[in-house]
Formats: structure tokens, C-alpha cells, sequence
């Protein structure tokens, strides 16, 4: 390659970073900062976290209990439009035995903390972790849990319309009443010392009681 011929080729090789470093600034200066989720940025390389969720664990070194938080990050929704719904047949409800852990908000023990066991009546030992038992309502469009438990001086037996509202009968009064009450003309159940369970009345007034 002669002298010229050189000189030639780094003319144009000046030329082309130069529109190069132009594209390349016309694209970035100037331009808003992009929001991103905070994630396992630590310092420290014993941490092999690939979320950092709360301002405690930033620095936490690897099986050492973070402090308690005292705000979290990437905090988003789950629904149709954010997130994405949580699916019905997958969530898990777990109950982990926690020991020493006192943070439960710390991500990292998961793995390590064992499950709670309990007998059911077959006398087996399971896991206490299991779906989320929910029936859908297909007029209200909502879910609801089945009770295992009902509290009866927080129950209220009621009957909702189609829009979810509750109903009102003939002289404009809710239909809604609590299950139990201390008053015997207005409770439907009642407990049996003797027989150490609850009765329900089987009565029904067709004309309003003075």
C-alpha cells in the first residue's frame, strides 16, 4: 500500500466513526433515564440473589438474617393489565416453620425453611401446603372462599342481587342479618350446654312478630 493509498483509507475510516459517534449522540444525549427494576446489584459477592426486594437485603450477606425492612422494591399488581392474573389451580397457600427466622419478608430462607406438618384423618403426616380453594360467581364476577370456620357473631346471612348489591325485600330493608345474637328472638342459632353444639332454629314466621 502506497502512501496515498493509506492516507485515502484512513480519510474514510475518520469519516465513518465520525457519522458514527453522530447517530450515536443524536440517540442518547439528551434523552430521559429509563426506569428499571432494582435488581441483585449487591456489592458483596457472596450474595446470589437475582431480586433484591427490600433496602435490607442490598448488602445481607449470604445466610445471615437481614434486618427487618423498612420499604420494599418492585412492587407491582397482578391483574389482566399488570403483572398478569393470578392463575386458579396453581396458587399455593404454604406454612413454613420458620425457627430462628424472624424477617419473613427475606426471600432467601425460603428454600431452607421446612414445611409444617399435620395429620389428617387418616392419621397421615402432610405437608401443610396445598391450592387456593376458591368458587367463582359467575354473576358478580368475583371469587370467594369456602369457610371451614364461621365465626357466628361475625357471620351475616345475606342474599345479593345480580350487581352484587344486597336486596331489599318488600318493606325496603336489607336482607342481611347476623347468623347469631344475644337477643333469642332474633339469633337462628343457639349453643346446647348439654349437648356442647350449635342448634339451629327450624322456624319460620310468615306474619312480622309484634
Amino acid at each position: 500500500m502506497t502512501l496515498n493509498e493509506r492516507i485515502e483509507f484512513l480519510e474514510q475510516t475518520v469519516n465513518t466513526l465520525s457519522a458514527q459517534l453522530k447517530a450515536l449522540s443524536a440517540n442518547t444525549e439528551g434523552k430521559d433515564k429509563t426506569n428499571y427494576s432494582i435488581v441483585g446489584a449487591s456489592r458483596d459477592p457472596n450474595i446470589d440473589r437475582p431480586i433484591i426486594w427490600n433496602n435490607t437485603e442490598i448488602n445481607a450477606s449470604y445466610g445471615t438474617q437481614p434486618a427487618t425492612p423498612k420499604f420494599g422494591y418492585n412492587k407491582h399488581s397482578h391483574s389482566k393489565f399488570a403483572g398478569g392474573a393470578l392463575i386458579y389451580g396453581v396458587i399455593e397457600i404454604v406454612d413454613y416453620d420458620w425457627g430462628v427466622v424472624t424477617n419473613k419478608q427475606s426471600q432467601s430462607f425460603l428454600e431452607e425453611l421446612p414445611i409444617v406438618k399435620e395429620n389428617n384423618t387418616k392419621g397421615e403426616s402432610v405437608d401443610r401446603i396445598g391450592l387456593l380453594s376458591l368458587v367463582f360467581n359467575p354473576d358478580t364476577k368475583t371469587w370467594g372462599c369456602p369457610a371451614y370456620e364461621i365465626d357466628v357473631k361475625k357471620c351475616f346471612l345475606v342474599e345479593r342481587d345480580v350487581n352484587g348489591n344486597i336486596a331489599i325485600d318488600g318493606r325496603l330493608q336489607e336482607k342481611k342479618s347476623s347468623l347469631y345474637n344475644v337477643d333469642t328472638n332474633k339469633t337462628s342459632i343457639v349453643w346446647d350446654e348439654m349437648g356442647g353444639c350449635w342448634r339451629l332454629y327450624c322456624v319460620y314466621a310468615p306474619t312480622p312478630t309484634p
